[in-house]
């Protein structure tokens, strides 16, 4: 393995890269091992020998610049920790090798309190660091079904809506009528299935051109739902914003699951990092439950009436659970945080998952956290659809992880009495929405600047216990 890097040429490798700190932690057996961040390096692992003992992890940034491992250490927390580094840069390695005292270094205030820590046990299930985008990890959604949201866009899989650049994947909303024309919007067919054709309905003539496209960038459909597959112009106006959405062929069944990435810019962006079950074991939505690890506006402003800002300066993390859809529980396992630079700057979304509790967390502070027996938490009445499970059901099932990005929505997400940057052209319940979203774009398209407007993912991870 190679130790000399362009980035070090010039210097010596003790003096370019720093030692790793201890701190020790209030848990028993446990220490955080961490690295300060060198410009140009992602760190990635730390093999470490303490007290007779071997063991290598993960290691995991912050926004403070600082790389951390939760280290299990059970038998000796004091003593000489031989340590190795390994990290990467321009695709070479990077390691250093040393030794520290855990017993001359820090013992300050852990960044993360003892119940989240990672559980011991982990398995890696999965983990993509998106040098391409690999179609047998991850599995397309492609269809116009907005959800009961009645969202605005087409999930496709357009390189266009979803790409890996740098070592990064990138889900972009763009506007349908670049992709055909402004008149395809109420002139055209969108077929998921078989082909997407425009169509002049006053002349009763196709446009072989765009039935050639529309034939390579559906193909197919993956939920018919809502008029998923089939839409036509002339009925109502085509979605005129498509986008990406993304579900993972892996699931876990209580893990540790994490995604880092920058939240999007643009008015009306709704980008979501969540979970959902691979069955409906408990029955339809909510009852076999949902795990939002991060969901944000795109809005530069969106001002309650209590003048809190709900735009993209915060994001939140919710789980939905209830018997059905009107009794739906979610305000009480719901969190949020507040940072100007998430559609800036890379975070940390994580959920640890566990037979006991669920935790959320950004970048190591806990958002989200709930015990089980989610009945006996919603005071309900009736039949117990989760009497069958276990304590914590509906959340011991397999659930996949999905990373989408959807524009607008007539469910409240987007509240009609909030103040945003620029006026919000549809009102909820609204049968108009498409058109009114499109006949305002003068307003909202300034916002849409490049690849900004898109949720960019730097990895994600997902851990079985």
């Amino acid at each position: 393995m190679k130790t000399l890097l362009p980035l070090l040429a010039a210097l010596s490798l003790t003096a370019a890269l720093p030692k790793p700190r201890i701190k020790h932690l209030p848990v028993e057996g446990e220490l955080e091992i961490s690295v300060e961040d060198v410009p140009g390096v992602r760190w990635t692992a730390v093999q470490y020998h303490l007290a007779g003992k071997s063991s290598v992890g993960t290691l995991y940034p912050s926004v403070d610049g600082v790389w951390r491992h939760r280290a299990d250490v059970a038998g000796s927390r004091s003593g000489k920790l031989k340590y190795t580094l390994i990290g990467q840069t321009n695709g070479e390695p990077v390691v250093t090798s040393g030794t520290v005292d855990t017993d001359s270094d820090d013992r300050g205030a852990v960044v993360v309190s003892p119940q989240e820590r990672p559980r011991r046990g982990r398995t890696l299930v999965f983990r993509d660091d998106f040098n391409s985008l690999d179609t047998g990890a991850w599995e397309y959604e492609v269809s116009m079904y907005g959800g009961y949201n009645w969202e605005i866009q087409v999930y496709t899989n357009d390189p266009l809506n979803a790409f890996t650049r740098n070592g990064h994947l990138f889900l972009k909303p763009t506007l349908t009528a670049d992709k055909f024309n402004e008149s395809f919007l109420t002139t055209g067919v969108m077929d998921s299935t078989i082909l997407n054709e425009a169509y002049n309905h006053s002349a009763h003539v196709f446009s072989l051109t765009s039935c050639f496209w529309s034939k390579a960038i559906w193909g197919k459909c993956t939920n018919e739902d809502r008029y998923g597959c089939h839409r036509e112009g002339r009925y109502g106006l085509l979605p005129p914003v498509m986008s990406a959405k993304l579900k993972s062929r892996k699931t876990v069944r209580f893990g540790y699951v994490c995604a880092r990435a920058r939240i999007p810019q643009g008015d009306w962006i709704w980008p979501a990092i969540w979970m959902l079950p691979q069955s409906s074991h408990y029955g339809q939505w909510p009852r076999s439950g949902e795990i939002d690890l991060m969901e944000s506006r795109g809005n530069s402003v969106a001002r309650a009436p209590d003048g809190n800002d709900h735009g993209r300066n915060e994001v939140g993390s919710t789980m939905h659970w209830g018997p059905d859809a009107g009794q739906n529980k979610f305000y009480l396992t719901h969190g949020e945080r507040d940072d100007g630079s998430f559609s800036t700057q890379m975070h940390d979304y994580c959920v640890d998952w566990t037979q006991d509790h669920i935790s959320i967390t950004v970048d190591g502070h806990e958002v989200m956290r709930t015990g089980g027996n989610f009945w006996q938490k919603g005071g309900f009445g009736g039949s117990n659809p989760w009497a069958g499970g276990s304590h914590m059901a509906p959340f011991d099932q397999p659930f996949y992880l999905i990373l989408n990005v959807a524009v607008g929505g007539t469910s409240g997400f987007f509240p009609d009495d909030w103040t945003y940057n620029s006026r919000k052209p549809w009102r909820d319940g609204s049968t108009k929405e498409l058109e009114e979203f499109w006949a305002a774009r003068h307003e909202w398209q300034p916002s849409w600047q490049g690849d900004m407007v898109a949720m960019e993912v730097d990895w994600v991870e997902m851990y079985q216990y």
